[in-house]
């Protein structure tokens, strides 16, 4: 198990360079592998057309994302997302391999 941890990427703004991280690293990653987005990742908050894109990019990324959020998201579309218990904690689950860390869990 791996983790990679990233900064902000602002939804579309700044995800090439995590697409370039794993283009140049092909085939080290696997689901069991870890990317930790720190903040504004841009599944919500930005356009709608922006967070669709967000997703699909990272849903089709090698690795499970992991991201606290940040104070560009949309906290009420956020929370619309089905809370889950995850490793002890609660979670947003966004897609199948795309998880929220909620606050103070």
């Amino acid at each position: 198990m791996s983790f990679i941890i990233s900064g902000d990427i602002h939804g579309t703004l700044d995800i090439s360079k995590i697409v370039k991280f794993f283009n140049e690293h092909e085939g080290e990653y696997t689901m069991e592998d870890y990317l930790i987005i720190c903040g504004d990742v841009g599944v919500c908050g930005f356009s709608a057309s922006d967070e669709t894109e967000t997703r699909n990019i990272i849903r089709n990324l090698p690795v499970t994302t992991l991201f606290v959020d940040g104070n560009h998201e949309n906290f009420d579309r956020l929370y619309e997302f089905p809370v889950e218990e995850w490793h002890g904690g609660k979670i947003h689950k966004i897609r199948e391999n795309i998880f929220h860390l909620m606050r103070g869990e």
